[in-house]
C-alpha cells in the first residue's frame, strides 16, 4: 500500500512539476516603466514627467537666456507682471528675440514659483537681494532646470530700479 501512495504521489508531483515539451505556451508581455523611466524588454517608457524637459536646449534658447540683458528681462516682466503672473512673465518673455515659447513657459512657471515660494522676499527686493536669491535657489531652481534642461538659470534676483 506504501509503495502504491508513494508511486501515486510521485506521478503527480511529476505531472505538476513538468512543463509542457512542445515549445507552446505564451511569454509575459514587458511591463511599462513610471513617469520618466525607461521600459524593460518589450515594455514602453512612461511620459516624461519628472524628468528633463529639454524646452531651453537648442541654440537660439541657450542665446537668449544666457545673454547679460536676459536676468534684467525677466525680472522686468515679474516685476510688471499682472495677477496670472505665469502667463504674464510668459507672454512677457516671449517678446525675447530667439526665445521660444516652451522656453518662455519654463520660465513662465519659474515666475510662478518665485511669487508662490518667494514672493515676499523678492517682491521686496530693495538694496538686499539676498533673501530672494536663497529662496529662488532652494526653491524654484531646480523646477527651472528640469523643465528648460539647463542647469542653473541665468535669472539672479536684481535690485528694484
Amino acid at each position: 500500500m506504501r509503495v502504491l501512495l508513494i508511486l501515486a504521489l510521485s506521478g503527480t508531483l511529476g505531472v505538476l512539476g513538468c512543463g509542457s515539451d512542445d515549445g507552446g505556451g505564451s511569454a509575459g508581455s514587458g511591463g511599462s516603466a513610471g513617469s520618466g523611466g525607461s521600459a524593460g524588454s518589450g515594455g514602453s517608457a512612461g511620459s516624461g514627467g519628472g524628468g528633463v524637459a529639454n524646452q531651453c536646449n537648442d541654440g537660439p534658447d541657450l542665446s537668449a537666456t544666457t545673454a547679460i540683458e536676459f536676468s534684467a528681462q525677466f525680472w522686468g516682466c515679474y516685476d510688471t507682471a499682472d495677477m496670472d503672473i505665469v502667463l504674464s512673465v510668459d507672454s512677457c518673455l516671449q517678446e525675447t528675440p530667439g526665445l521660444s515659447e516652451g522656453c518662455a513657459e519654463c520660465y513662465g512657471d519659474y515666475a510662478g514659483c518665485v511669487d508662490t515660494n518667494c514672493g515676499e522676499s523678492c517682491n521686496e527686493r530693495g538694496s538686499d537681494t539676498l533673501p530672494c536669491t536663497e529662496c529662488v535657489q532652494a526653491e524654484c531652481n531646480l523646477t527651472l532646470t528640469s523643465c528648460s534642461g539647463v542647469a542653473s538659470p541665468a535669472v539672479q534676483p536684481e535690485l528694484l530700479q
